[in-house]
């Protein structure tokens, strides 16, 4: 933790006045009064952190074709796409996404030119109880898992990240106070706070098992282990010191 003490004494002086009237009437002069406010200015940092278990997974698929006709590329995607989304609409806790679409064509050195369809699917889900299931499923199918991803919803994020933000003031109010007292001064207000806040998954291992053959009896569900999210705010600020 580094901590920067900056003095900047600000004074206000009220310039003394004179004024005199010449001749029989007696000169009157205003005196001079002088306004004095001085603080110390101190900027400090604090860090307040909190974890808790992801509440969210979620799996990304692509559904992939190819074929010499264009047509028969996409047709066979489409078939997988629409299989996939009705097997993950059979349960409420699943949550389907079809997003992009793409066909190109393939001109080979000594080949014959071919036609590729692909589609990305992304699922999610509160846990792996569900989900995981489905993407061993969707695996055996042929779809081509590209990623498995633990995170914290927006409501649970928000939640911890208000968490966060209490410890890091506690922090602010311990620093000033403790920085004030050997200053021999007081704290006298905060002038300025700034936040900012940032979220610091961990890895989340998973196993992917390729796509199962024709011939395979037994299939595998793919594992990811949901560890703890932290979550981070960090606060500045601008303290005034005062005798």
């Amino acid at each position: 933790m580094t901590t920067y003490l900056l003095f900047r004494p600000a004074s206000l002086l009220a310039l003394a006045l004179t004024c005199g009237v010449v001749g029989m009437a007696p000169a009157t002069v205003a005196h001079a009064q002088t306004s004095v406010d001085s603080f110390t200015r101190l900027d400090i940092h604090a860090t307040g952190t909190t974890q808790a278990a992801p509440d969210r997974l979620s799996a990304r698929f692509r559904a992939e074709s190819q074929n010499k006709n264009a047509a028969s590329a996409q047709a066979d995607v489409n078939a997988m796409v629409k299989k996939a989304t009705d097997d993950a609409a059979r349960n409420a806790d699943v949550k389907a996404a079809v997003l992009q679409y793409s066909v190109y064509e393939t001109r080979p050195d000594k080949a014959r030119p071919y036609w590729t369809a692909s589609q990305t699917l992304t699922f999610s889900a509160a846990d792996g109880t569900t989900l995981l299931p489905l993407a061993g499923q969707l695996q055996a199918q042929g779809f081509i898992l590209e990623g498995l991803e633990w995170s914290l919803s927006d409501e649970k994020r928000q939640t911890l990240f208000l968490e966060a933000e209490k410890k890091a003031v506690d922090d602010l109010k311990k620093q000033a106070d403790a920085l004030a007292t050997s200053l021999g001064l007081h704290v006298a207000r905060f002038a300025q706070v700034s936040v900012s806040d940032q979220t610091y998954p961990h890895p989340m291992p998973m196993m992917l098992r390729a796509a199962a053959g024709p011939g395979d009896s037994v299939g595998y569900s793919p594992s990811s282990t949901a560890e703890d999210q932290i979550v981070r705010a960090d606060l500045r600020a601008t303290v005034l010191l005062a005798p």
